[in-house]
């Protein structure tokens, strides 16, 4: 079964768009240190244009709970939550997460 964590966002109006590759590249980062093995950023071409995801994937939800548990206590996480809320550049829009399914085929 794969496990996929979506978070949703959007650059603000007026925002550095080069601080925001930025800030997502140090995001990723951090997924990986704590055991990720693909964080990956899309940009939304159609439907709701201008957001971006970034996306990880998991073989399943223990999988994630090993990395989403440590990273979330981790110190240098926060204080990245910290400058991406005080910068301002980006809006959440949302977090999903999905369980893939098997269809028997």
């Amino acid at each position: 079964m794969a496990y996929e964590a979506r978070y949703v966002f959007k650059p603000n109006p007026g925002a550095d768009l080069a601080a925001v590759m930025k800030a997502m590249e140090q995001g990723a980062a951090l997924w990986r240190k704590h055991g990720a093995q693909s964080p990956r950023l899309w940009a939304i071409t159609a439907g709701e244009l201008g957001n971006y995801v970034l996306s990880v994937q998991f073989e399943n939800a223990l999988a994630f709970a090993q990395v989403v548990d440590p990273l979330s206590a981790d110190p240098e996480f926060r204080a990245w939550q910290a400058r991406n809320a005080e910068a301002g550049h980006i809006a959440w829009v949302r977090s999903n997460h999905a369980r893939e399914l098997d269809l028997g085929g």
